[in-house]
């Protein structure tokens, strides 16, 4: 009998397990903490990493002693997998420290998307500034604002004016002076905010939302006075149009009790109204693509998949866009009508957005599948080129590829080319590791086996273990019947 039950419990044991191995674990998140020994110039950051999520998750990020939060960051990654376009994000918390010192960053859980992630903390090593003393004050920030009293609410914007389709980030913040002699509390903050935001969202203006997790309190100084500052609503818009953005003022209110003398029975309720807001959007200067190309500060990163291709065969074109701007809406680069030399096919594009602060950055990769029609050398700048407009030089600019495409030449060399795998790319004739080439459909095709299939190492593992399943679920029957 003994031996039975052992023999049942070990048949279930191997199910349980092997359905357990068998389950995909690509859409696991993941915790990644920085450097742990850093100075206290520098920020500490823990990142939170979603494979295929396109939803922005969020995230109760843990408070640390002796630090205080700096904003989160948000990087949005979408990518084509197996014919299927996947989005993954990679959320940051950025930390500063009060003073140099040793900390300790507890054991903490983060719940994404119903399921927990678990980290072990580590110990954090904050060095001071060599030859110089730490501040007073670490925390302390200095902003342009004019606080009408102890208490007030602000609605801001990075910059006064700005050419049509740059970017600007709105603020609204609720600042409260460290002496101030209430105690406040928000009320029903969630519905005030919708209202709020419906008002100071500038119209024909793309959006990019800073997200905004808890409103733990940032410690500023304004006019030589200490306040704490609650950041309520944060966006960078990029204008459509040239038509200046008059935002009216809006208000919010709070219960307040006073900190002295008798308690009050029952709380005040007190309302704070912000200035209203006026940013100047310019037109851009006259050429024959205004209105069509992007505004920002832009710089190119291309590679090429080989350095020598015969005539007719395929090779990866990337065209990699970097910078700040509206990075999600960027134009593929443009193309003459002349195909003499090469045929171009439709691009592959994939982007990359980073939330720094009060500007948007990224990158965005065009990748291009062409097959040159004759001998020599090609310049891709013929066939390539990628026209915007700079705002901090007020002028027009273009970006051109550098690299050249050599077709043809003898056998040999063409047998000898460099080729690089899929993730690194030729760059003024150095490979760079990582760079982004794309996938396409045709790419390699004259070089495929079609009696070679592929394998798949999940789709392998996950056959092997159904038929696993299978077998242990048949063992498990007979067990039952014998006995």
């Amino acid at each position: 009998m003994f031996l039975v039950i052992f023999r049942n419990i070990l048949v279930l044991f191997y199910c349980v397990l092997t359905v357990g191995f068998a389950q995909s674990i690509d859409n696991v998140a993941s915790i990644e903490l920085g450097e742990t020994s850093f100075p206290i110039e520098r920020t500490f950051t823990i990142s939170l990493i979603i494979p295929n999520s396109e939803t922005r998750a969020t995230i109760a990020f843990p408070d640390i002693p002796g630090f205080i939060k700096r904003g989160t960051s948000t990087s949005v990654t979408p990518l084509e997998i197996n014919g299927k376009s996947v989005t993954s994000q990679v959320i940051t918390q950025n930390y500063k420290a009060r003073a140099p010192g040793r900390f300790r960053l507890m054991p903490f859980s983060v719940v994404v998307n119903g399921e927990t992630i678990h980290s072990d903390g580590a110990m954090l090593t904050v060095l001071p500034t060599p030859g110089l003393a730490a501040p007073e004050s670490a925390t302390a920030n200095t902003v342009d604002i004019a606080p009408n009293g102890a208490a007030f609410l602000s609605f801001r914007a990075s910059k006064p004016s700005l050419y049509a389709g740059d970017g600007v980030a709105l603020t609204l913040s609720f600042f409260v002076a460290d002496n101030y002699p209430y105690e406040l509390s928000f009320q029903a903050l969630d519905k005030q905010l919708q209202g709020i935001t419906r008002k100071i969202r500038p119209a024909n203006s793309w959006e990019e939302n800073v997200p905004i997790n808890d409103l733990k309190p940032i410690s500023v100084v304004i006019n030589n006075k200490k306040f704490r500052e609650y950041r309520l609503f944060e966006s960078v818009f990029f204008p459509l149009s040239s038509q200046t953005i008059r935002l009216p003022a809006v208000s919010l209110q709070l219960s307040r009790r006073p900190v002295v003398g008798p308690p009050a029975s029952q709380p005040e309720l007190v309302g704070f109204t912000s200035q209203p807001l006026t940013v100047t959007v310019r037109p851009l200067p006259v050429h024959p693509l205004r209105g069509r190309v992007a505004v920002g500060t832009f710089q190119l990163e291309e590679g090429l998949e080989k350095k020598n291709v015969g005539v007719g065969k395929s090779v990866r074109y990337t065209f990699s866009i970097t910078g700040r701007g509206n990075i999600a809406t960027l134009p593929g680069p443009s193309s003459p009508d002349d195909r003499t030399e090469l045929d171009i096919f439709p691009p592959e594009e994939r982007h990359t957005v980073n939330h720094a602060g009060d500007e948007i950055r990224g990158r965005k990769t065009f990748t291009y599948f062409v097959v040159p029609h004759q001998n020599g050398t090609v310049s891709l700048a013929n066939h390539f080129q990628w026209i915007y407009f700079d705002p901090q030089r007020a002028r027009y600019d273009t970006l051109r590829p550098q690299l050249a495409l050599r077709v043809g030449g003898t056998e040999e060399a063409v047998a000898n080319a460099v080729s690089i795998p899929t993730g690194e790319a030729i760059a003024n004739g150095e490979a760079i590791p990582g760079a982004p080439v794309g996938n396409s459909l045709y790419t390699g095709i004259e070089l495929m086996d079609s009696s070679q299939q592929p394998v798949s190492v999940s789709a392998l593992i996950r056959s092997v273990a159904n038929v696993l399943i299978m077998l242990m679920l048949v063992g498990m029957v007979f067990v039952l019947i014998k006995r």
